[in-house]
């Protein structure tokens, strides 16, 4: 049974840890997770942009003194987040990717020195 975090679904053991501190890890759950990650990062920064577009595409006669003042610093305020919220969502997919990778090499590597261990027996 899957659980739902937003629009993803996430397998119950993508990683999982048994007794006998063994590792199992599904990289295919992993590259998923990080495009879906990039995928709803694209969509977000979309939407706050167009949101933003709107906004700032209201006429000035309807902003004047202190309300365009203020309007112009939640804007200020938006558009710091929004980059903020972009480059956490990026980093957490390239660390996900960077992750998975790495996982996979120690997996390739092991397999090979199990099968140079079992070529000397």
């Amino acid at each position: 049974m899957s659980r739902r975090i937003g629009r993803n679904r996430i397998p119950p053991r993508a990683v999982q840890s048994d007794m006998a501190n063994t590792l199992s890890t599904d990289l295919g759950v992993m590259r998923t997770v990080a495009a879906s990650t990039d995928a709803r990062n694209d969509e977000i920064r979309a939407m706050l942009q167009a949101f933003i577009g709107r906004m700032g595409s209201v006429p000035r006669s309807v902003w004047g003194g202190i309300a365009a003042a203020r309007f112009k610093d939640v804007v200020d305020r938006w558009n710091a987040e929004s980059t903020r919220l972009y480059h956490a969502l990026h980093t957490i997919a390239e660390t996900i990717r960077h992750n998975e990778a790495a996982l996979s090499e120690a997996g390739e590597e092991h397999a090979r020195r199990i099968a140079a261990a079992g070529g000397n027996v």
